[in-house]
């Protein structure tokens, strides 16, 4: 089995509970973040991510803390991928 793991580099939203002047808050950016995990899904509209996946044919239905990105907020992403074929 091949298994991929992406390197996602995207803008995230984010909240604040301070007060901010209105001329400040209007420059505010999302944040640029990276993220690596194994490829759950590419769809058309977001990519899912995993941060565990299971080799063993008990649990390999399952993944472990899942990540939803919108492709919108995508900046630029990198595949890698591996030979799964040595696992038990």
């Amino acid at each position: 089995m091949k298994a991929k793991v992406l390197e996602i580099k995207w803008e995230d939203a984010w909240i604040d509970t301070q007060d901010v002047l209105v001329v400040d808050a209007k420059k505010l950016k999302p944040i640029l973040r990276s993220t690596v995990g194994w490829l759950v899904a590419d769809n058309e509209n977001e990519i899912i991510l995993s941060t565990d996946i299971y080799h063993n044919d008990k649990d390999k239905e399952y993944v472990n803390a899942i990540m939803v990105v919108p492709k919108g907020m995508i900046i630029d992403y990198w595949e890698y991928e591996f030979d799964d074929t040595n696992s038990s």
